[in-house]
């Protein structure tokens, strides 16, 4: 049925409710599918393609304006408006505009009847608007938060959300953050646009966030933390980016703050000590010598041949007294204490995934097997145990189903020091039940 029929059919129809009207077409309008532009359309008319056309309902006032080919490949416009009445006592109206939906060469435009027009302030998210004498239907439409990126892959996916910085001293520069976390998505499809910026302040609690205004997007520093040092709690959220100028709000370029979250960096102290060791006998105590920092003469300070809390950076000067010579002065850095031992242990909840896997990895251990059943949680050898945090010195298997070995196996307990770990045989876990590993490992930093 052509545009010209389709007229002919529904104008009885429309007597009492609508009118109809058939105009030429501008001549910058063009017959196939293409877009108009914003220009070309009446004020305050959308224009929708023939497949989101399929979907639409017809409210109550709908105006539409249609636009294509009649039979004669003559261009017409219809412009409709007015009250949908009824299906039954209508039905004309409603199988014209089905008719639209399915047509090829037309194009359907459309808009809903005007309301008072809403005044946008981004800077403080409100909208104003003067209510006009008539009923109105207020919709909010909020943006969804943003986000921050995203690593590894199903099922293992973790966001890279903002870490406590390990190993800072007080009045330094160095960041409380550390370094590569907390970098948030990119808005839409772009890939130089963020959904937001990522915001910190220093609270005085691990439960109560600051206010936002004491929030900044300047990354903090221990620049400023005394020399004793500190607890300190470090909050954070992505203040979510608006719309850019002159451009409309959507889903990939408006988004919501995220709620706050709380990091605990401690801080360390910066007062360090220096041991002054008897080379021979000409000593710091038996007043050979003198010993300053930055400037101040620090002699009287140093008790059983130790100089406690000096600043890093100072400048520390040892000279002999007169009558002394040194052949030369020797500066270590104090063996660090011998590495703690770091236990990693696994449950059987804990080990996850679907269907089948060569390796699972978790808190810095990898277990790689012939085959895993990740539903089952079994093993199926030859299989190896490796870590990236040094190295075991004990591997501890709990399970009913064991029928694994190898060299430093003993039953399910292995014992040596190596970085990884070989067995022979079957880890069955039976779906998880008792299944544990525990892992003893001696760090090599």
């Amino acid at each position: 049925m052509t545009l010209a029929l389709l007229l002919t059919a529904v104008t009885g129809a429309w007597a009492q409710s609508y009118e109809a009207k058939v105009f030429d077409v501008p001549a910058s309008w063009t017959g196939d599918e293409t877009h108009l532009s914003a220009a070309d359309l009446p004020k305050d008319f959308v224009q929708i393609t023939k497949d989101e056309a399929k979907a639409l309902a017809v409210p109550d006032g709908l105006v539409m304006l249609i636009y294509g080919f009649n039979g004669e490949n003559i261009k017409v416009l219809i412009y409709m408006s007015g009250t949908l009445v009824d299906e039954d006592e209508a039905p004309e109206v409603r199988s014209m505009f089905r008719m639209y939906q399915t047509e090829s060469n037309a194009i359907v435009c459309y808009t809903t009847p005007a309301g008072p027009k809403v005044a946008w302030d981004a800077a403080t998210k409100t909208g104003t608007f003067a209510m006009p004498g008539s009923d109105v239907v207020l919709t909010p439409i909020y943006a969804k938060a943003a986000a921050f990126a995203t690593t590894g892959t199903e099922p293992e996916v973790k966001p890279l959300l903002p870490a406590a910085a390990e190993g800072v001293i007080a009045g330094t520069d160095a960041s409380l953050i550390a370094e590569g976390t907390g970098i948030v998505a990119f808005a839409g499809t772009s890939t130089e646009v963020t959904q937001g910026t990522l915001m910190y302040a220093i609270g005085t609690s691990a439960t109560e966030a600051p206010a936002l205004t004491a929030f900044s997007a300047t990354v903090p520093t221990a620049k400023d933390i005394a020399d004793d040092g500190a607890t300190l709690y470090v909050w954070y959220y992505i203040q979510g980016a608006d719309a850019p100028d002159g451009e409309a709000a959507t889903l990939d370029n408006t988004f919501d703050n995220t709620e706050p979250a709380c990091l605990t960096v401690q801080v360390l102290t910066n007062k360090f000590d220096i041991q002054f060791n008897a080379a021979n006998a000409n000593t710091i105590e038996a007043g050979k010598a003198t010993v300053t920092v930055g400037g101040t003469d620090k002699t009287s300070a140093v008790t059983e041949g130790k100089l406690q809390g000096v600043k890093m950076g100072s400048e520390v000067k040892v000279k002999a007294k007169d009558g002394y010579k040194f052949r030369k002065v020797e500066v270590k850095k104090k063996a660090a204490a011998a590495p703690a031992t770091i236990t990693v242990t696994w449950n059987g909840a804990d080990i996850t995934g679907t269907g089948g896997g060569k390796s699972f990895t978790k808190d810095g251990v990898t277990i790689t097997a012939d085959d895993i059943e990740y539903d089952d949680k079994n093993f199926y050898g030859p299989g190896t145990f490796t870590t990236t945090l040094g190295n075991f010195t004990k591997i501890e298997v709990t399970t009913e189903g064991w029928y694994a070995s190898g060299t430093g196996w003993s039953g399910k307990t292995w014992t040596g020091n190596a970085s990884s770990v070989s067995f022979s045989g079957d880890i069955m876990g039976y779906g998880g039940g008792n299944l544990k590993f525990v892992f003893t490992i001696e760090p090599t930093n």
